[in-house]
């Protein structure tokens, strides 16, 4: 077993860095404060060695506290030989045959959120920063193997691992907690362990073959069910088998055959009734050449007609082509004439025509101002329209949107005082556009800190409406007054408010009269009567603006009124069409003056139009000459091929009636060909799917004997669906194969149990005598602790006894089994391991014998051990017991103790090792400090 040699930690725990902490001695004192470190140095060892944490901590605990992404331990082991031999370094099996030093790593470094330890072996003494790139870093599994084959086996492992404080609590163990730990420790507890879960696994083998049994005599009874229900199916399938086999064999077959013959009787009736209908075709064949004689004469007939009609419209489209020519030559002598009239007029008075046309240009101007007007009205009554059902904006002044627009661009919030009233009385609703008709435009602020704001934009557009910034929430009000059928969606300015309170509604203009004692009243017509006196507010339906139902009146009379301005601008334009007539009449004898200069200038152009009209004209009598005599021509032409077409069309009745008449006593014998050539179509159709071997006659006719015909089948399948017809018939053809399954699972399982029951009960003997041979391993654990702890205790000038075991192979006395060891201090009576007759130094010492001796080996004592505070409670006297004890073993021990006054806690000690408590300023505590023991070689030096 190795020894510790030097230790380093890098970010462990609130230690930065502390190199060479020397450990190269036997008896090694950690001391210090509570708090300071001295179990954090222990726990720095285990996590080196691989082992777990005292009191519940983890290395992750001890990492996570330096604030660093990685933390190093490094620690510097022995390596020699173990005798003479190299072979026998504790390290050989990892490589290390030469050198005398082996360093140990264990890298803690932070993955992602969690940490993670991995392990490093070098040979020799090797610094931390000589491996930071090393990429053959161990597991934990891995790591732990290679030290157990150096000598730290997994006894020694499990001691070490024990928590602080039961290190010197051993001997308060019960005998069966002490045996459970020596075997344990020995390796024993395991097997133990094995042992017993084979045992409850034959156990429960045992209840699960009881449970097969039970269930395999459960399924031999639904097998007998099974077998039943199959008998059922196969009764049932035979059934169905045979009337499927009438259905779709035997009755097709023998219809088909019953069709055949039937078929063919026909077939020989009709070829009996072919003779006549030869006779009858010989005596039409003359009358068929008599019509084919008058059809050749309708034809030559309506060629002749075709070439005069030919000749016509060539004769018309020359007459086309010649008037083409004469149209512009009689444009020209039409204007010759029209100025010669006009030369003739102009010798009226031209100063009377101007006044005419001036005073007719003028009425003509206010005509067209007045449809403008009317237009433009329309206009904007159908864009109101529009607005007014949501397609558009409302139309607005433009002083409104120009004022809107400077509101929106300054982000002011606003809203004009028609946006919020609602009028909730329709027969009001002209009152209250009279009332509140000039103040539709005024300006409600959202906000009143924008009144500055508002009026700067106002003075700047000249807007001629209130701004109004302080509002009010208007009330809910019943009774006379105006008000009670005015609603605000928001707030409304309070001076308005009052006004529409001060008014009270009468019915008429009489009953306001009465009411003397009233100041300010109005009428539904929007008559109103105020101290200054009344006047009328009446506001046109066309022109509301407040509310939904003034929107909905204002469409209605808008549409109402469309109708009139649009007659309105028909009858404006016809008075603007006569009068564009009558300009223009006008205009035309002022330009008969004129007329006679343009008649000189174009005479000769006149003239040769005249010579031009002459031979074309004549040409075009000649056509229509022409076309006088075709008409004649072409009627006599129609006329005979009309008759031609008559004949014809005799003819053709007369060999039709003939051709009714000679075959109307065959007639029947025709359409039963035809029926029956139907029949032979459809027959060869409906039965060309049936197999060629039922159509053979020598099978139809073996049916014919078998079923006599296919009423006789039929009645034969009404008597199966009969039978099949009834509900305890098994229609699930799955049964046959439940059946077979389960009757060969049967038999499997049947055969499984058996040979799982034998191998159980091999299985349950084969337990028990390994069991049993194992026994005498136990006793020879027992043997060699109870052996251990004798020498250990003559070591310490004890006497130790340890009774003998009883070990039997049965559950019961292996689990009631305990180990009852007694001790004898200084001469006096044997106490017993915690029967409270020993001091605090005895029971610490019964401790330690019972500590060490698990480390004990049959080569002798090593390892080392790591012991919280062993001195604790105990006087000189016992210190100095303990003290002598531990000098005489061959362990290494890594004690701690509290710093005290007594400094005999220090005299078993070659190094100690002092801690100290991390100071609240600092981030990192103070170095470990070293004291070691001056020998007697030194001293001397």
């Amino acid at each position: 077993m190795f020894h510790i040699k030097s230790l380093e930690l890098v970010h462990w725990d609130y230690w930065q860095r502390i190199k060479n902490i020397p450990l190269d001695a036997k008896i090694i004192t950690i001391a210090g404060q509570n708090g300071s470190g001295k179990t954090t140095l222990l726990d720095a060892l285990r996590t080196l060695f691989g082992l777990d944490c005292s009191m519940g901590r983890t290395y992750k605990h001890y990492a996570r506290h330096a604030g660093q992404q990685t933390s190093w331990l490094r620690a510097v082991v022995d390596n020699k030989a173990m005798g003479k031999q190299l072979s026998n370094r504790p390290f050989r099996s990892s490589g290390f045959f030469s050198e005398d030093e082996v360093t140990l790593f264990c890298q803690i470094q932070k993955n992602g959120g969690d940490w993670k330890r991995q392990y490093l072996m070098r040979p020799g003494n090797v610094q931390i920063e000589e491996v930071t790139e090393a990429n053959d870093f161990l597991g934990v599994e891995n790591y732990r193997k290679r030290l157990a084959n150096a000598g730290l086996s997994p006894a020694m492992a499990k001691v070490l691992a024990l928590e602080q404080g039961e290190t010197d609590k051993l001997c308060e163990y019960a005998p069966r907690q002490l045996l459970d730990l020596v075997f344990q420790v020995f390796g024993d507890k395991e097997v133990l362990d094995a042992y017993d879960e084979a045992k409850r696994h034959q156990r429960d083998t045992e209840i699960e073959l009881k449970r097969f049994e039970a269930e395999l005599e459960g399924s031999k009874t639904n097998l007998e069910g099974l077998r039943l229900r199959v008998a059922n199916y196969h009764q049932w399938e035979g059934l169905t088998k045979e009337r499927r086999e009438l259905q779709e064999e035997v009755l097709p077959t023998l219809e088909y055959h019953e069709a055949r013959e039937k078929q063919a009787s026909i077939t020989r009736q009709l070829r009996e009734a072919r003779k006549p209908l030869m006779l009858a075709d010989q005596q039409l064949s003359d009358k068929r050449a008599h019509v084919a004689a008058q059809a050749q004469a309708y034809t030559e007939a309506q060629q002749h007609e075709t070439v005069l009609e030919q000749e016509s419209t060539a004769l018309q489209s020359r007459l086309s082509s010649i008037n083409a020519k004469l149209k512009p030559l009689d444009s020209l002598l039409e204007q010759k004439a029209r100025l010669q009239k006009l030369a003739a007029d102009s010798g009226a008075d031209i100063a009377a025509v101007s006044e005419q046309l001036e005073q007719k240009e003028a009425e003509l101007a206010r005509q067209k101002q007045g449809r403008d007007a009317v237009m433009s009205r329309i206009a904007q009554d159908k864009a109101t329209v529009s607005a007014l059902q949501g397609k558009t904006a409302m139309p607005e002044p433009d002083n409104v949107r120009a004022m809107r627009r400077a509101l929106n661009d300054a982000k002011i919030g606003h809203a004009m005082l028609s946006d919020i009233v609602e009028v909730t009385d329709p027969k009001w609703q002209g009152a209250v556009e009279g009332v509140l008709g000039g103040y539709a435009s005024v300006v409600l602020l959202d906000k009143s800190s924008d009144a500055a704001a508002a009026y700067r934009l106002a003075e700047k557009e000249r807007y001629r409406h209130f701004i109004v910034p302080d509002l009010i929430t208007a009330p809910s009000t019943k009774g006379d007054s105006l008000m009670s059928v005015v609603k605000f969606s928001d707030k409304a300015p309070g001076w308005l408010i009052e006004q529409l309170m001060r008014i009270t509604r009468v019915d008429s203009v009489e009953e306001g009269a009465r009411q003397s004692h009233i100041e300010e009243w109005i009428t539904p017509e929007a008559y109103h009567k105020e101290r200054r006196g009344g006047r009328s507010l009446f506001v046109e339906a066309s022109r509301y603006r407040f509310g939904a139902a003034g929107k909905s009146q204002r469409m209605e009379a808008i549409l109402k009124n469309l109708p009139s301005l649009e007659a309105q601008e028909d009858t404006f334009t016809l008075a603007i069409s006569k009068l564009a007539s009558e300009v223009s009449a006008l205009k035309a004898r002022l330009a008969g003056v004129d007329a006679a200069k343009e008649l000189s200038a174009r005479q000769e152009e006149f003239d040769e139009a005249a010579r031009a009209a002459v031979p074309l004209k004549a040409e075009r009598n000649e056509v229509g000459s022409r076309l006088g005599e075709l008409q004649g021509l072409i009627k006599n032409a129609t006329i005979a091929r009309t008759r031609a077409d008559t004949t014809w069309q005799n003819a053709r009745f007369n060999l039709s009636e003939s051709e009714a008449g000679l075959r109307l006593n065959h007639k029947r014998v025709i359409e039963q060909r035809s029926e029956h050539a139907k029949a032979l179509l459809a027959l060869r159709r409906q039965w060309r799917h049936m197999p060629y071997n039922w159509r053979r006659p020598a099978r139809r006719q073996r049916l014919v004997a078998e079923y006599v015909n296919a009423h006789q089948t039929i009645l034969r399948i009404h008597s199966l669906e009969a039978s099949l017809s009834r509900s305890d018939w098994e229609l699930d053809a799955t049964v046959i194969d439940q059946y077979a399954r389960l009757n060969e699972q049967l038999k499997n399982r049947a055969s499984e149990t058996e040979e799982r029951r034998y191998q159980n009960n091999r299985a349950i003997e084969a337990t028990t005598n390994a069991r049993g041979a194992y026994m005498d391993r136990l006793r020879y654990t027992i043997k060699t602790y109870s052996k251990n702890i004798k020498e250990l205790g003559e070591l310490a000038g004890i006497e130790v006894h340890s009774d003998p075991v009883k070990l039997e192979n049965d559950d019961l006395q292996l689990s009631q089994a305990g180990l009852h060891v007694r001790f004898k201090f200084d001469g006096k009576g044997i106490i017993g391991m915690n029967d409270g007759e020993a001091s605090g130094g005895q029971q610490v010492m019964k401790s330690l014998v019972l500590l060490i001796g698990l480390l004990k080996s049959e080569d002798g004592s090593g390892g080392f051990v790591f012991i919280d505070e062993p001195f604790a409670h105990l006087d000189i006297r016992n210190i100095q017991l303990v003290g002598e004890f531990l000098k005489n073993t061959e362990a290494q021990y890594l004690m701690t103790t509290p710093l005290t006054h007594n400094t005999d806690v220090y005299d078993p000690s070659e190094l100690t090792l002092i801690t100290s408590k991390k100071k609240k300023d600092t981030q990192w505590a103070q170095p470990i400090f070293v004291l070691q023991r001056r020998t007697p070689d030194k001293a001397a030096a």
